[in-house]
């Protein structure tokens, strides 16, 4: 498919692949190095893909808040759809608005679903309607409470709400702001290590 990505090759033969979502305004290479932070046995095949939506100096975004969410993101999901691992063996995450781009697709309706979730100060969207009556995959979700743009709420009502499902959900959360704590990466670490 045409979605510009970058790769990031396992060390030998992949135990499954990690799909890592930028934020918006982001580019993939902004999270190149935290792959091999929270992968740095290289078990997983790494995919940074980049946001259909262009902005300004060759950066981009997943979606616009105008429309469906899902509608908006048919080129992504036609493009993992498209990669050589079933979906068992993927973890999707992402970073603010990548977040909500990993979630709809692991969750919404009709979407095959990965072995995880990394939710890293971001949202869990209302918008598709998520199938939640399904065995869910496993969730880490990590979040600041300082987070300017994307309130700490947010998060504490994705992890209620996933719980209550049946999700196992790790559940992190520290005094930052809109950023990843690096505390935290350990522990993002071992979830990783644990799927597919």
């Amino acid at each position: 498919m045409g979605l510009r990505h970058i790769e990031r090759p396992a060390a030998g033969e992949p135990a499954g692949a990690l799909v890592f979502f930028h934020g918006y305004y982001g580019i993939p290479e902004d999270f190149l190095a935290f792959l091999d932070k929270v992968d740095p046995d290289r078990r997983l095949h790494g995919f940074l893909p980049q946001g259909p939506r262009p902005l300004s100096e060759g950066r981009a975004s997943w979606f616009d808040f105008d429309a469906p969410a899902l509608e908006q993101l048919a080129p992504v999901s036609e493009w993992l759809d498209s990669l050589p691992f079933p979906a068992e063996r993927m973890i999707f995450g992402g970073w603010s608005q990548g977040t909500a781009t990993a979630y709809v697709l692991a969750l919404a309706a009709g979407r095959p679903c990965p072995a995880g979730v990394l939710a890293l100060g971001g949202s869990l969207p209302e918008d598709p309607p998520l199938d939640l009556e399904r065995a869910l995959p496993r969730v880490a979700i990590a979040h600041g409470t300082e987070d300017e743009a994307v309130p700490v709420e947010r998060a504490r009502r994705a992890r209620d709400l996933l719980r209550r499902a049946g999700a196992d959900v790790l559940y992190r959360e520290s005094a930052i702001g809109h950023l990843i704590d690096q505390d935290m990466v350990p522990d993002l670490r071992a979830f990783v290590a644990t799927l597919p």
